[in-house]
This record gives structure tokens, C-alpha cells and sequence, in this order.
């Protein structure tokens, strides 16, 4: 992988000789060596950053479903995430309507864009807010675009993703505008990030960390699983998917460890939409903790079902059981009502005592 630094015209008279001599030994080590800012582990990442432009890929990143963190209050002002990715990059100002400006005095400025599924990116284009003025140490956003992050990720969070390229060298006499940044990856998401949390700030870095993208362009194949030309060349089974060249379809061979694999074997290869370093897709990742939630959602509605029918036959034998209490104390009352109204023994003791009176006359 080669590297070379882009910017507008003003910007390469600014880049001093010696850096353009230490930028033209890395195109021939191949590569640059950067720091990851996710986490405090040390760990690098090769980012390239070239002139010659592939005119066969397209735009994957336009019109896509746009977030940043800390939008500008504002909304009426039109300055969201989406302006990064309208495909507008003609005027560069605050007023032009074209830029994604957020909110002022935050220590962290993060943006990214869904490209709607896993595809095969080849380079990220960023064009930084101007404000139609040059582009020098003395343009006030120059201080703010130094130290950015690109992140590539198949999740929304960063912390899952992969570094594609991290400022720690630019200064404001050097940081060129705008900039093409090579990662050959297969990844949803492409995240902008930057921050100011760690002090003393390097010379010349703004006080607030800012997103002031009026451009983010993502290149590649719109089509999964393929490369080339116009990405027409369907991957093959020997190709190993992740770090790879989009034109030829070889997996990058200057990266430690790694070998260049040409894909131009016979077999095709049916490639899954998840992670193409062999891990699960997102949708995959989660399918154990839906099977569980089904299954807990599975035994909950036994047992609730269970008790119901437990407690619609318990209530019904306690109806059953009012009833029959009710038959008795009915039955009770009836007994003595009728007890009560019985005549008869009253008469017949009225009888006896007449024949008692009639007995005493005779024996008289």
C-alpha cells in the first residue's frame, strides 16, 4: 500500500520540503504507522492517503442515513449530520448550507454515517469547513480539524471498530484540505471523531473539540461481495475477506503477517452479510440472547397460563361450595318455619285436656 497526502492547492505550498520528503519515503516503506485512539492500548493501523483517484467506484455513502453526537442547537439553521453526505461541497461556509456544523464547547465531536449494509470501502474522502477563506495557519477551523479520527465499524460504536487514521502529526501549517484516506475494508459504518480530553493539548489544537464536515464521501462497491472494474468480479472461495484491494480483489500483502491472495480461483463463494473476518454479523451476534429471551417469554406464558387455570378452577369450587352452603341454611330455615306453623299438636293438646276435665266429673 502506497501513501500520499492530498489538499487544495494552497495547502501543498504550505507543506515544507522535509515533510514532503518524509511523506515520499513512506509511499515507498508502503505504509504509515498511527496510533489507535480507542482505549489506551498502543496499536497501529496502515492509513493511506493518495492522489490518484479511482473514478470507477461510487459514492456509497451518498444520501445515507447520517448521526452526530452533539448536533448544533439549532435545527432551523439547517447544519445536521445529513449536510455531510448530500453530495454538496461548493460552498464551504457556515451560511453556504452545505456543512454539518455541531455544538460549540464540547470535549468530544463524533459523526458517522450508515451505509445501510456491510460493503467493500476503498478510500473515505473529507472535505473540512473553510468558510471560503484560505486555507492556512491563520483559517480559525484548521486549529479545530486537528488530531480527527476515521473509524470503520460493522456497529454504531466506535470501540468495535477499526482505526482507518488517526491525526498526530498535522499542524496548522501542514493539515491538508481536503484529504483522501485509503482503507481497504469491508465495514457498515464510517465514523468522524475527535476530542479534546486529554491536556496539555498539542500546539495549535482548538480548545472544544468540533464536526465541521461539509463533505464525507465513502468509496467502494455498492454491491457486497464483489471488486474490480465496477465492481462487477464476484469474490472467490480462496479469497480471505477483510484488508483488500478493491481493484484486484488481493488481500493486502505490507501488512505484518498477512500474505496478498489473489481471488482468481474456480470456485465461487456464497458470502454471508456479517462480519468478513469470519465473526458473526450483528443480527447473528444477537441470536443467542433471542433465543434466551424466547425461551424465558416461552416459560413465563406456561406457568402464568397454569396459575390462570389453577385459580378459574379454585374460584369455581369455591362457587360450588357457597352454593351448597347456601342449600343447607335454606334447608335449615324451611325446618323451622314449618315447626312454627303446626297446628295440629296444639289442638291435640287442647283435646286431651278436655277428656282430663271429663274423666275428673266421673270419678266424682
Amino acid at each position: 500500500m502506497n501513501a500520499v497526502l492530498t489538499g487544495t492547492e494552497s495547502s501543498m505550498k504550505a507543506i515544507e520540503s522535509d515533510m514532503i520528503e518524509e511523506m515520499v519515503k513512506d509511499v515507498n516503506d508502503g505504509s504509515v504507522r498511527i496510533k489507535t485512539i480507542v482505549g489506551d492500548e498502543d496499536s497501529t493501523m496502515i492509513s493511506k492517503i493518495r492522489t490518484n483517484i479511482d473514478t470507477n467506484i461510487e459514492n456509497i455513502a451518498l444520501n445515507k442515513q447520517a448521526w452526530e453526537r452533539y448536533p448544533w442547537k439549532n435545527i432551523m439553521l439547517g447544519w445536521g449530520a445529513q449536510r455531510a453526505v448530500d453530495g454538496r461541497k461548493s460552498n464551504l461556509s457556515a451560511s453556504g448550507g452545505e456543512c454539518t456544523i455541531s455544538a460549540d464547547k464540547k470535549a468530544t465531536a463524533e459523526w458517522r454515517v450508515d451505509l445501510g449494509e456491510i460493503l467493500n470501502i476503498n478510500r473515505i474522502f473529507i472535505q473540512y469547513r473553510t468558510d471560503e477563506y484560505s486555507w492556512d495557519a491563520k483559517n480559525g477551523h484548521a486549529s479545530r480539524f486537528l488530531g480527527f479520527s476515521v473509524i470503520v465499524s460493522n456497529t454504531t460504536e466506535k470501540t468495535d471498530g477499526v482505526l482507518c487514521f488517526k491525526d498526530n502529526n498535522f499542524t496548522l501549517e501542514t493539515i491538508p484540505n481536503s484529504i483522501n484516506i485509503t482503507c481497504p475494508i469491508f465495514a457498515r459504518y464510517v465514523i468522524f471523531y475527535n476530542n479534546r480530553t486529554n491536556r496539555p493539548f498539542p500546539a495549535g489544537y482548538s480548545k472544544y473539540a468540533y464536526n465541521e464536515l461539509c463533505e464525507l464521501e465513502v468509496f467502494g462497491c455498492s454491491k457486497f461481495g464483489y471488486y474490480g472494474e465496477n465492481c462487477s468480479i464476484p469474490w472467490y472461495e480462496n479469497c480471505q475477506l477483510g484488508l483488500s484491494d478493491i481493484k484486484s480483489g488481493t488481500r493486502q500483502s505490507n501488512i505484518e503477517g498477512i500474505e496478498g491472495q489473489q481471488c482468481n480461483k474456480t470456485h465461487l463463494l456464497e458470502i454471508p452479510h456479517g462480519d468478513p473476518d469470519d465473526l458473526s454479523s450483528i443480527l447473528y451476534s444477537f441470536a443467542p440472547l433471542f433465543a434466551t429471551l424466547f425461551v424465558i417469554s416461552f416459560v413465563i406464558n406456561i406457568i402464568f397460563t397454569i396459575r390462570e387455570c389453577r385459580n378459574k378452577l379454585r374460584f369455581k369450587n369455591q362457587n360450588k361450595s357457597k352454593a351448597r352452603n347456601q342449600q343447607r341454611v335454606t334447608a335449615d330455615i324451611d325446618i323451622h318455619e314449618k315447626v312454627d306453623a303446626n297446628t295440629e299438636y296444639q289442638e291435640l293438646t287442647e283435646v286431651k285436656t278436655t277428656d282430663n276435665s271429663i274423666y275428673d266429673e266421673i270419678k266424682l
